[in-house]
């Protein structure tokens, strides 16, 4: 069942994310983009009403996108099947690695347009290659994230920036209890679907997942979707992608795909989530262990202490499910693979709020090579964290 927020007009809001050289020194940044992963409500006009008839309310600075009580509980999805479309072309990252270097140089080396949504940018040197792209010539444009909870973060000093560079920046729609996606669209041919911000230090002290799509169909519906949230527009699209919130029209929620992928496997799941609190979530995770699968799940250390992730822990160990914590590197990612063969990766927490009321975006790929990849990496990060 999806919520309220889903019978909200659809402003579809892709962010961008956008890896960029690090500071090392930067280490203040880091505390504050893990806060940030939960976006604060925006406030251009129009915004769709909450169920209440008012604006959803902003977490205070201790809630991540798992603490912030759901609209629609976590529901389990509608009875069913959903199809499991797979998007070709994607290859993904790992970071950290290169320090953001690769993807730096993709921005800087745009031939034509680069579109960014962004949750929480705070990188100079993504900004100044922003800047540099709009002197040369080229159609740059950025939609920011506005409001964030205490000490969650800021992006007013690089809007302000970006502005003064002459770059096209805009606020995101308040229509989403957080615009936490991040994406950036390069020369209308390829897209970067990521699961890290671009702050100072994301890139050299994050675990972190960059998934580059240059399936036609993705680039073209992230095209719309970007253009739509500049100009604070409705816009429904059907999907392949993994978008949150969904609205009465679209084909499958990400809660739906998320579990089908989850329910698809036979013999190995391997999980990998900043923050994992959504019940059907949890639900299917049980399920798969209680089949035999073997499961591995791995979440984030700094924030295991939550309510909400203290209590799905809670269930995944009583039913016997492998989980640990992981503190170094810093658990940022959202990443699912199933029988080393199929791959999520995305803005997603595993949590109601991301679901339900977020704009968020992901990306499902078959891709053998890269799902191999990324369970290496889980598998690594499992042996080295904290049994819970």
């Amino acid at each position: 069942m999806v919520g309220p927020v889903s019978r909200w007009w659809l402003k579809l809001s892709i962010s961008s994310g956008l890896v960029s050289a690090v500071r090392p020194a930067s280490r203040s940044v880091l505390v504050a983009a893990l806060v940030a992963c939960s976006t604060a409500d925006l406030t251009p006009a129009s915004a769709p009403p909450t169920s209440s008839g008012g604006p959803a309310a902003a977490p205070t600075e201790d809630q991540d996108p798992g603490t912030v009580p759901p609209i629609d509980g976590g529901s389990e999805p509608e009875a069913g099947s959903t199809p499991l479309a797979m998007s070709s072309g994607v290859t993904i990252q790992v970071l950290p690695s290169d320090s953001g270097d690769a993807l730096l140089a993709a921005i800087r080396g745009a031939k034509k347009s680069v579109h960014m949504t962004m949750y929480l940018l705070t990188n100079d040197d993504v900004v100044t290659a922003l800047g540099d792209l709009k002197k040369a010539g080229k159609d740059v444009k950025v939609v920011l994230n506005k409001t964030f909870p205490p000490n969650g973060g800021d992006n007013q000093p690089k809007y302000t920036a970006l502005k003064n560079k002459g770059v096209q920046v805009t606020w995101a729609p308040s229509g989403y209890t957080f615009t936490h996606a991040k994406t950036i669209v390069i020369d209308g041919e390829k897209a970067l679907i990521m699961t890290m911000n671009l702050t100072e230090s994301s890139a050299t002290t994050n675990r972190e997942y960059i998934a580059t799509d240059t399936d036609p169909a993705d680039v073209a519906e992230l095209e719309k979707i970007f253009a739509a949230d500049l100009s604070n527009q409705a816009v429904r699209l059907p999907s392949k992608l993994v978008i949150s919130p969904a609205d009465a029209n679209t084909l499958h929620s990400a809660r739906q795909q998320i579990k089908a992928l989850i329910d698809s496997a036979k013999t190995s799941l391997d999980v990998e989530a900043q923050s994992l609190s959504d019940d059907t979530i949890v639900d299917a995770i049980v399920s798969a262990h209680q089949s035999k699968v073997d499961v591995h799940v791995v979440v984030d250390g700094d924030t295991v202490s939550t309510p909400s992730q203290k209590d799905a822990v809670a269930k995944l160990k009583e039913h016997g499910v492998p989980v640990r914590s992981l503190k170094s590197p810093d658990m940022h990612a959202k990443a699912i693979v199933v029988d080393e063969a199929r791959t999520f990766i995305g803005s997603q927490n595993m949590t109601p709020t991301a679901l339900d009321q977020n704009r968020e975006i992901g990306v499902l790929t078959d891709a053998k090579s890269e799902a191999t990849k990324v369970r290496k990496v889980i598998t690594s990060d499992f042996a080295k964290g904290a049994a819970l």
